[in-house]
Formats: C-alpha cells, sequence, structure tokens
C-alpha cells in the first residue's frame, strides 16, 4: 500500500511540475516586444525550451564580433522573436533589460524539434558608407554601439528595417552584420556597363584635390574637356581621351579598393586613378551618381558630383 501511494504522489508531483512548466512559458511578459517596422525583415515570438541560455554572434559565424564584450548570451526565459533561419544559425532579436535589446544570431538546434522558421533569404548588395557612423545590434530601442565603419567602407547590404539597413561588413578584419542609418548608404557600380554609362555629363569638384580640374565633361566619344585654376588665379581650359576598366584590387594601388580604374590622357600626360562610382536613387525616381578618385595609397582622394 505504500508503494502505491509514493507512486501516486510521484505521478502528482511529476504533473505539478509539467503544469508549472506550462505556466511558465505561459506567463513570459512579451509587453516590450518591439514591432518590427516595415521593410524586408520579418519576425515573431516564438517558444523555445525555458531554462536554456545560448551564445549569440553579430554573423551566422563563431568568429564573428559578438557584443556584450564577447560575452553575449539569450536567456529562454525571456521572450525571443526569430527572423528566420541561414544554414545552421537563426536570427533572433531579445531583451536585455527594458531599455536594451540585441538582433544577432544563435545556433538553429536551439529551436524545439516541432517549431519551423522561415528561411531569412537576404538579399545581397554592394555599397559604400558615406560618413563616419556607429553600427548596432539595437536599431529600435537603445541604438548601441556594435562595431564602427569609416567614410568610403565597403559594405553589402542584406536587407531594411524601417529608416534602418541591415549591412554585414568587418572592424579590423573580424566580420559582422548590424544595422546602420540607410540614410549613410550609397550603392555602388560594380559593372563596366554601367561604369561608363554613369561617368557621361559634365562634373565638378565637391570634395578633395587628387586631381587638377574644377569641372570635368566626360563625352561618349571618350573624349574629354576641363578647366582648372592655376595657382595666380588664372583659370585654364584643356581637353584629352578618358577610358575605364575593372581594377584588380590584389595590386594594392589605391587605398579605398576602388572596383574601376580611370584613366586620363592629357598631351603626353597619362594619370591613372582609382574610381569609385556611388549611386542613389532621387524622389523621382531618377539615378544620382558621384565619382570617387584615388590617386594612391595615401587615404585622400576627390569626389565629383553632377
Amino acid at each position: 500500500m505504500k508503494k502505491i501511494i509514493s507512486l501516486i504522489l510521484m505521478m502528482v508531483l511529476l504533473c505539478s511540475n509539467a503544469l508549472a512548466d506550462t505556466a511558465k512559458e505561459k506567463t513570459i511578459d512579451t509587453s516590450n516586444v518591439p514591432a518590427i517596422p516595415e521593410g524586408t525583415l520579418s519576425a515573431e515570438v516564438l517558444p523555445f525550451t525555458g531554462d536554456q541560455t545560448y551564445p549569440v554572434f553579430s554573423a551566422p559565424d563563431k568568429n564573428s564580433i559578438r557584443g556584450a564584450k564577447n560575452r553575449a548570451r539569450v536567456s529562454t526565459n525571456g521572450w525571443i522573436q526569430v527572423f528566420g533561419y541561414e544554414g545552421d544559425w537563426i536570427l533572433v532579436q531579445y531583451d536585455i533589460t527594458k531599455k536594451h535589446n540585441r538582433i544577432g544570431y544563435i545556433y538553429r538546434n536551439a529551436l524545439p524539434r516541432e517549431v519551423e522558421v522561415q528561411e531569412l533569404n537576404l538579399k545581397k548588395a554592394d555599397a559604400v558608407v558615406n560618413y563616419d557612423v556607429e553600427v548596432t545590434d539595437d536599431p529600435l530601442v537603445s541604438q548601441a554601439a556594435l562595431a564602427k565603419l569609416t567614410e568610403n567602407s565597403r559594405v553589402i547590404c542584406l536587407g531594411t528595417m524601417g529608416t534602418w539597413t541591415y549591412v554585414e561588413g568587418e572592424e579590423n578584419g573580424k566580420r559582422f552584420r548590424g544595422f546602420v542609418p540607410t540614410d549613410c548608404l550609397s550603392g555602388t557600380v560594380t559593372t563596366l556597363q554601367e561604369a561608363n554609362h554613369a561617368i557621361i555629363g559634365s562634373w565638378k569638384l565637391y570634395a578633395g584635390s587628387s586631381i587638377n580640374a574644377n569641372r570635368i565633361v566626360f563625352k561618349e566619344d571618350r573624349t574629354m574637356t576641363g578647366r582648372s585654376t592655376l595657382t595666380n588665379g588664372r583659370e585654364v581650359e584643356w581637353s584629352g581621351t578618358w577610358s575605364i576598366d575593372y581594377y584588380d584590387t590584389n595590386r594594392n594601388r589605391y587605398w579605398n579598393d576602388s572596383e574601376f580604374e580611370l584613366t586620363l590622357a592629357r598631351g603626353s600626360a597619362v594619370e591613372l586613378y582609382g574610381l569609385r562610382i556611388c549611386r542613389q536613387a532621387a524622389e523621382d525616381g531618377e539615378l544620382k551618381y558621384a565619382l570617387i578618385l584615388s590617386d594612391g595609397e595615401k587615404t585622400s582622394d576627390m569626389v565629383l558630383i553632377e
């Protein structure tokens, strides 16, 4: 009889523990779960097995930058939003405090077997940073810095979330993914066909002094004209020819890893410049371009705008 009573008590205890776990899952505080702004990224709160913690990385790579001084972790006892999976990883958002969230990657096997998630299907578009900017893994709450990007840094755009763009880049040779204000980015031209089309027109000096010219006009027949100011203040006009070719970054000739190399021939002088062409869409839908020329390994360049 005692054995039967003990068995019943044990079953009751097991049932009570199960009910407690269920209640625990049902009472997770989701009052501060942020709404995901309009864009290409979306997420939903999903259930995880309780009392677990998992390391969080900024990219789907255990060697990528990791927040909280390389100690970022997520607890399954709080809410977790899941954006989707990429290979063996899932992209999640969770809260650290009421005023600080984090978006990052954990291993996909953290999900309960019965829970299915969508594939991330991130887009990949080359872009360049227009000015020094901080990267955050918490765009919707604290906007705390994860990494920093300097002007003219090259990144890959992966998606959008409201006024933020999700990017991949490197800081000190270490990979990361995070969010920057969309306004700080310009797309970069990567095909020779678009480069030859984009350069046609009249350009004026916006910043820098790598080339002695106030204005340059590139023409479709590969000729060009320009206007320069001499040291005595007198303006002179000149003419020549131009051509563009792909640039092999392994040569390390230009400091900013230009996509193209621009050749300018003026009389007997031939000048070579690293060329990056940035594009932005105007409000009327038309594309606007800017030319960034570099004349060597030093960190100085010239920007031409229409």
